[in-house]
C-alpha cells in the first residue's frame, strides 16, 4: 500500500460498502515522500477532571505505557474526541515512539513541539498544534481497545494509511485485497494519465470504456515481458 495513495484505496472501500474510512480533521505535519502504512495500535483519552489527576488513575503512567507498548512498524492512533484545546504529546514521547520502530502516530487531538516534530522522519498526523499539555483537556484512560480518531472506528490491528489527504482506516480483512486491488487501479490510473495528457479526451477514458482497458492490459503485459 506504500505505493498506492489514499484517494486509490478509498475509492475501493467505497465499492466494497465501507463509506466511514477517512478521519476528519486530521492532517499531515509535515511532508512525507511515501504514504504512512501499518497496522494500528491505540490509545483513548477521556475528558479530564481535576480529580482524575490523583495517583489512582495513572493517567500519566497509561500515557507513557501506550508509547512503550506500541509494536514495532504499527502506527499509534490517539482518540482526543477531537478536542485539540490541549495536546495528545510532545516532541520526547514522539521521539520515543519513532527509535521503537514506530510506522507512525495519528490522533484527533492537538499536539505540541510541532516544528520539531514536523521535521522528525516519522509520520504524525493530527488535527492542529497545540502547546497546552495533555491533562488540561485529556485523562488517559485505557490502550489497546477499540476507539473512534476522527469519527471512524479503530480496531487494533485494522490498517492505518495517511498522505497528504488524510488519514483512512482499512479493516484488518479486507487489507490484503485492497493491496491487490489498489496497485492494478493506480497503474490503471498512471495509464489514463498519460493518455489524458497525450491529448485523448475524457470520454471513453474516464472512466475507461472497453477499448481503453484493452489497451491498458496490452500495456501490462508488454511491462511483464523479458526485455
Amino acid at each position: 500500500m506504500r505505493q498506492c495513495s489514499t484517494a486509490t484505496v478509498c475509492g475501493i472501500l467505497y465499492k466494497a460498502g465501507l463509506r466511514n474510512v477517512l478521519m476528519k480533521n486530521v492532517r499531515p505535519l509535515g511532508r512525507y515522500g511515501r504514504p504512512m502504512v501499518g497496522p494500528a495500535y491505540t490509545l483513548r483519552f477521556i475528558p479530564a477532571r481535576e480529580d482524575l489527576e490523583a495517583p489512582a488513575w495513572r493517567s500519566g503512567e497509561i500515557h507513557r505505557e501506550a508509547f512503550e507498548a506500541t509494536p514495532a512498524r504499527h502506527v499509534l492512533v490517539m482518540d482526543c474526541r477531537s478536542d485539540a484545546s490541549a495536546a495528545c504529546c510532545g516532541d520526547i514521547m514522539v521521539s520515543r515512539l519513532m527509535v521503537r520502530g514506530g510506522a507512525g502516530l495519528v490522533s484527533d487531538g492537538g499536539i505540541r513541539d510541532s516544528a520539531a516534530i514536523g521535521a522528525m522522519a516519522m509520520p504524525v498526523f493530527v488535527q492542529a498544534p497545540s502547546p497546552p499539555v495533555s491533562r488540561v483537556a485529556h485523562c488517559a484512560l485505557e490502550h489497546g481497545r477499540p476507539i473512534a480518531c476522527g469519527g471512524v472506528a479503530v480496531i487494533p490491528g485494522d490498517i492505518v494509511m495517511g498522505d497528504a489527504d488524510g488519514v483512512i482506516v482499512i479493516p484488518a480483512s479486507a487489507a490484503a485485497q485492497v493491496a491487490d486491488e489498489a496497485l492494478k487501479k493506480d497503474a490503471q490510473d498512471a495509464f489514463v494519465a498519460r493518455r489524458i495528457l497525450d491529448g485523448a479526451p475524457l470520454k471513453g477514458n474516464f472512466p475507461p470504456d472497453a477499448e481503453t482497458l484493452r489497451a491498458f492490459e496490452a500495456y501490462l503485459a508488454a511491462q511483464a515481458k523479458p526485455h
